[in-house]
């Protein structure tokens, strides 16, 4: 069944290339299919997507054109990864957790108490993307792909729709919670919540319904999802996790481009990573301000369950490592070179 499905997603965005395709480029002209999951105006459109496109298309004076499916136009945001291999979108929002199959290694960067915040953990990831790198060897080579754009969001906060109240580690037990999976996964378990593996598009419907307790996510995501209003209590500053964003292009198509061209993406792709954090860290706190203005109430852990996360990030970090040692992958080689890359941005 899931196979069936998979192939009706990738027949159906096909049938769609085909009716945006009728109107051929002029032959001197480069036209890039971007595809994502994100509605329109998500805060990740306003600090990434469009000053992206703006940027490529003026430096190469119009001669590369991208054009935009938002709002999983041209696929659902699991299907990305799949659609980019494909040759369905040449360039697309890819979610390493979202196909955490395909792309476990990833999830070093979303481990709990990895990184004190998504510049550090930014700057890190991004390292071990370049070339000749742990990750675009491990990673994005094995997957086709090669990342243009890639950041974390502003650390995961416990937002929680429930009633019940929260006042400690042990309050959170039992609960339903939104998570992106992978490492997350692990940490949910390790508290005796339940995850519940899903993107972010579908945890409106989710909260609405009751079936999901609450979620792992920044505010400023929450908002842009209208899941924010729903949301009853959260917490603040808490490295619980983050997720890995990217921007990546199918490598047949990046051999298909010229090298002026293909150096004009790097560079812009480098740029705006490197100026993503503190837009997304004023967004995160206007999110936050709002959230306050709505009466969410803010969480505050006693220094005990404090002392008792760190222990837990730091077992889930090394139950991560073995886990994919024992199926044959780099977990400790990659959670190595993680911790280097970040002590490496700190000094």
């Amino acid at each position: 069944m899931m196979l069936r499905d998979e192939v009706k997603a990738v027949v159906a965005a096909l049938a769609l290339l085909c009716v945006v395709s009728r109107e051929a480029p002029a032959d001197d002209k480069i036209t890039l299919r971007l595809a994502d999951s994100l509605p329109v105006g998500h805060v990740i459109h306003q600090v990434i997507t469009k000053p992206f496109i703006d940027a490529v298309e003026k430096r190469t004076n119009g001669t590369v054109a991208i054009s935009h499916f938002p709002a999983e136009q041209l696929g659902k945001a699991n299907d990305l990864l799949r659609l980019t291999q494909a040759g369905v979108a040449d360039i697309a929002y890819i979610v390493p957790s979202y196909t955490s199959d395909k792309m476990p290694l990833s999830a070093v960067a979303e481990l709990p108490g990895n990184a004190r915040d998504a510049c550090e953990g930014t700057a890190a990831y991004w390292a071990l993307t370049r070339d000749q790198k742990i990750m675009a060897d491990k990673e994005y080579g094995p997957n086709g792909i090669r990342p243009l754009v890639a950041f974390l969001l502003p650390t995961y906060q416990f937002l929680l729709a429930t009633r019940k109240p929260v006042k400690s580690i042990s309050d959170i037990a039992g609960l339903k919670l939104r998570t992106v999976g992978g490492a997350l996964d692990l940490f949910v378990r390790r508290i005796k919540a339940v995850p519940v593996r899903m993107s972010a598009p579908e945890i409106y419907e989710s909260v609405s319904r009751g079936t999901l307790d609450g979620a792992l996510m920044g505010y400023q995501s929450a908002a842009s999802y209208d899941v924010l209003d729903k949301m009853k209590a959260g917490t603040l500053k808490q490295p619980l996790s983050s997720a890995v964003i990217t921007y990546s292009i199918s490598a047949a198509k990046w051999r298909t481009l010229p090298e002026p061209v293909q150096k004009i993406l790097v560079e812009e792709g480098e740029r705006i990573t490197k100026e993503s954090c503190d837009k997304f860290g004023k967004a995160e706190v206007a999110a936050i301000d709002k959230a306050k203005n709505n009466g969410l109430t803010f969480i505050q852990f006693p220094p005990e369950d404090e002392a008792e996360l760190r222990t837990i990030f730091e077992d889930v970090s090394r139950d991560w490592a073995a886990g994919l040692d024992a199926r044959g992958k780099p977990g400790s080689q990659v959670l190595k070179a993680w911790r280097d890359a970040v002590a490496q941005g700190a000094r």
